[in-house]
């Protein structure tokens, strides 16, 4: 019931209200400086962006217990030294989604689907010598959950498209073909949570997907299984961890020179096979104070990137939030991969990201809020033409309607 009752949780800010539908609108200002929007190693290009974007939220309580939520933020980014990198379409956020809780007796069903469009490809480690990647996300499926008190099962399936709309580099050269890199992907996942004690849980879960690009033929297939287990040592820290077995199969096949990337940063081949690993991650959550909260997570997995990459990966994050004063927050982000290429549709050097942002948010009026944020990432690549530094500093501006 406890659950029951924090999934049902109603906003408490909303600015529109429509017999039990309530709808929450904002209105925000990215500005940003980026000292190498081209993510090179050398020659690099400074601009100034201003992205506008429109926050939309509802949630509609359809009954006591099942609620209909929708997330979304449409934006649009100008480029203002270099117009030929503007949006082509309008942006949609990663968290956008469209998602229904169903409660039915000791279940829970989710059904979900969530769905983005961005250009940004910073976020795409393998990726150097590129301004905007288009892409289109979308993830539909449902998850179900078995309450049994002492034991919790879980069972969800997923279906993932993803659609390659444009690729420019650089030089401002949109590639040839960046629909080579369109994909569907299934993916099943299952696991079972038993309480052992009121502060000590554990169990074991498992996972399997296919992906299928269109261009080519074969599919690429993983699996996963292992334990986990979480355990709240205080009332203000609590620690997870899961480990096991991990294996990607890659099918034979092969790309053009600059068919889809720039020839020079990526190498054409063709790679087939089996690799297997583990999966390990410790997760630290820590409540300092009422003020202040961080969070560290370590962990090596075995990966599958968007170009039919496989790469062995050992990973450390760690998050902060403080609250400073009653008008200033400041929250920390600080992450670091080292990331070993195994298998590949395309070549790729191995390297090294690490990411530094720090964000302070304020109340500027009643109903506008402010952020100043400032973003480091580099790239260490044994290549080093896929190597590079980038600064960015932005102030955001958000309007509650």
């Amino acid at each position: 019931m406890a659950r029951h009752e924090d999934s049902n949780t109603l906003p408490t800010t909303y600015n529109m209200k429509l017999g039990p539908v309530l709808f929450d609108v904002t209105g925000s200002v990215d500005s940003e400086f980026n000292d190498n929007i081209g993510l090179t190693n050398s020659g690099q290009k400074s601009d100034f962006l201003v992205t506008p974007e429109v926050g939309i939220g509802i949630r509609w309580p359809v009954t006591e217990s099942n609620t209909l939520s929708f997330n979304t933020s449409l934006g649009y980014t100008r480029y203002f030294i270099h117009p030929q990198f503007d949006s082509a379409n309008i942006l949609v956020s990663p968290d956008s989604e469209l998602a229904f809780n169903l409660f039915v007796g000791d279940f829970k069903f989710t059904f979900h689907d969530t769905f983005s469009y961005q250009q940004d490809p910073v976020n795409e480690g393998a990726f150097s010598n590129v301004v905007t990647f288009d892409r289109f996300t979308n993830d539909a499926g449902i998850t179900g959950v078995w309450d049994l008190n002492q034991a919790v099962l879980t069972l969800s399936y997923d279906h993932i498209t993803f659609i390659s709309t444009g690729i420019q580099d650089a030089s401002g050269a949109q590639l040839s073909d960046p629909g080579a890199l369109d994909f569907s992907a299934d993916q099943v996942a299952a696991s079972a949570e038993f309480h052992v004690t009121s502060t000590l849980s554990g169990g074991v879960e498992a996972a399997a997907s296919t992906r299928s690009y269109d261009d080519f033929g074969g599919n690429y297939t993983q699996l996963s299984a292992g334990p986990f287990a979480r355990v709240q040592l205080t009332q203000y820290i609590r620690v997870q961890a899961s480990a096991g077995f991990q294996t990607i199969h890659s099918p034979d096949n092969s790309l053009q020179a600059g068919q889809i990337l720039p020839a020079n940063v990526f190498t054409p081949g063709s790679s087939a096979g089996t690799d297997s690993s583990y999966y390990a991650d410790l997760t630290f959550d820590h409540q300092v104070n009422k003020y202040f909260i961080h969070h560290l997570s370590l962990g090596h997995e075995l990966e599958l990137g968007l170009l039919g990459d496989q790469s062995d990966v050992y990973y450390a994050n760690y998050t902060a939030s403080w609250k400073a004063s009653s008008w200033l927050n400041i929250a920390l982000t600080l992450g670091y991969q080292d990331v070993a290429e195994e298998g590949a549709l395309v070549g790729v050097s191995p390297y090294s990201m690490f990411n530094a942002g720090i964000q302070a948010s304020f109340p500027i009026t009643k109903s506008i809020t402010g952020a100043v944020i400032y973003q480091f990432n580099d790239k260490f690549a044994e290549d080093d033409a896929q190597s590079y530094e980038q600064n960015e500093v932005g102030l955001n501006l958000t309007y509650q309607f």
